[in-house]
């Protein structure tokens, strides 16, 4: 298995917004996961967001690094090929990493990525 260390991230509007529209949605009680092929590149990317209404930025921040760890512990399982997006929900905001993570595993499960 030839992965790369470091996880590539999501960064132009139009791709994250692709995602939404032609992507499939899993959802769960903290967060939700679009999931799009790739066809452009073969390399999985990954797409955080945390809406303004789930708090300040100090909150937000803090959430976007749960969700970061969470995920890099799958990252060298999951297949490649795939741009991912996950997005934060209210109670995400004060969930431990353990229980996103056990989350995160679910959801990746269902959608065929690991």
């Amino acid at each position: 298995m030839n992965k790369t260390r470091r996880i590539l991230t999501l960064k132009e509007n139009h791709l994250f917004m692709r995602s939404y529209r032609k992507g499939r949605c899993f959802s769960g009680r903290y967060v939700a996961l679009y999931v799009l092929r790739n066809y452009e590149k073969n390399q999985t990317k990954l797409g955080i967001t945390v809406s303004k209404s789930r708090g300040n930025a100090v909150k937000r921040n803090r959430v976007k690094r749960v969700i970061r760890e969470a995920y890099r512990v799958f990252h060298p399982f999951i297949k490649e090929g795939f741009i991912i997006v996950i997005v934060a929900k209210q109670p995400c905001v004060d969930a431990p990493v353990s229980v996103v993570t056990s989350e995160l595993e679910a959801l990746l499960e269902k959608a065929a990525l690991l």
